[in-house]
């Protein structure tokens, strides 16, 4: 929709981003669409948001004045096989509590995407671009924009975006929310984790197909590192009916904070080895499967005196306490 460039600001003495929409676009929809973008995030004040300065408009050259972010876009740091679990908190929690800012004002950004996000030299997450953004509220009205689906590649006359973070409901033409935001989170948390998209296609069309109709595998199938719960969130974002999603970002923000703080206090155990992981309860149900069949071995070796006597444990005395597996416990005979 415009190019961006690094400038300074010699008022102030600071390096700036200028997002400038090129003279031959500056009518209808197009310059409808940039400065509904410099309102909606003019509207916004929140650290993981990027922030806007100025409007400006000279010799019919329309452009926005806003903080330079310097980083790397979320595409560019995502590895083939997604990030660690501890990369991907750091990045996915701020990322959706700045979506949540926004929808908190009314604003459903319409184009989440790893290229719409970037992470700061700081390690600031940022959200970026907000040309599609729907306003609500206050920026009700004429201003609102097209409902037409993104598309993949820009065209002349069609809303611009990116075919492969839809939602069904915005693949569709159809009236969009706030819960499409969250679909299209969901899209781009699954990638983060699996370092790949969970509808996928050989055409356009397949891949529109595929959002509309297809079931992806859970993350935690694709990448057994992952925690099934973990991989729950990420399903109930991808839910086809807005209705069956998470209902806020805040929600989901939430979500992902309660997921972090179980992997961090160790409730979710993960696997040293690469791409292992499992759950404290798969652990600890595999241990008490174990006991019983040593218990079972026990009860079946005859005693040397008698057929009919068996061991047995007589004052058995309870040596541990901890929720969990016990490493290396000791036995007091």
């Amino acid at each position: 929709m415009g190019d961006v460039y690094l400038a300074e600001d010699t008022k102030l003495s600071r390096k700036i981003a200028l997002k400038v929409l090129p003279e031959e676009l500056a009518t209808g929809e197009r310059l409808g669409r940039f400065e509904r973008e410099a309102k909606a995030i003019a509207a916004l004040n929140h650290p993981n948001i990027v922030h806007v300065y100025s409007v400006e408009e000279v010799d019919g050259v329309h452009f926005i004045t806003m903080e330079w972010v310097r980083g790397k876009t979320l595409s560019e740091l995502l590895p083939k096989n997604g990030f660690t679990l501890a990369k991907f908190f750091e990045i996915a929690i701020p990322l959706t509590d700045g979506v949540a800012a926004a929808h908190q004002e009314g604003i459903t950004h319409r184009d989440l995407k790893p290229d719409n996000t970037m992470q700061s030299d700081e390690e600031r997450v940022k959200n970026l671009d907000f040309g599609l953004a729907k306003p609500g509220g206050a920026f009700q009205g004429e201003a609102a924009g097209s409902e037409a689906p993104t598309q993949a590649k820009t065209r002349e006359g069609v809303v611009v975006g990116t075919l492969t973070y839809m939602s069904p409901e915005q693949a569709q033409g159809k009236t969009v929310d706030a819960r499409s935001d969250i679909f299209s989170l969901g899209i781009v948390l699954y990638e983060m984790l699996t370092g790949r998209r969970p509808f996928q296609g050989d055409s356009p069309s397949e891949v529109l197909s595929s959002i509309i109709k297809d079931v992806p595998s859970l993350v935690s199938d694709v990448n057994p590192a992952v925690p099934r719960d973990l991989a729950r969130i990420i399903k109930r974002c991808l839910a086809k009916d807005p209705i069956r999603r998470f209902q806020s970002a805040i929600d989901l923000r939430n979500e992902l904070e309660e997921s972090k703080r179980e992997v961090d206090s160790g409730e979710v155990v993960t696997s040293a080895a690469p791409g292992g992981a499992t759950s404290t309860r798969w652990v600890a149900a595999a241990a008490i499967i174990g006991l019983a069949v040593v218990g079972g071995i026990f009860y079946s070796i005859p005693s040397p005196k008698s057929s009919t006597n068996v061991p047995r444990f007589v004052n058995s005395m309870q040596l541990t306490s901890a929720v969990g597996v016990e490493d290396y416990p000791h036995v007091v005979s």
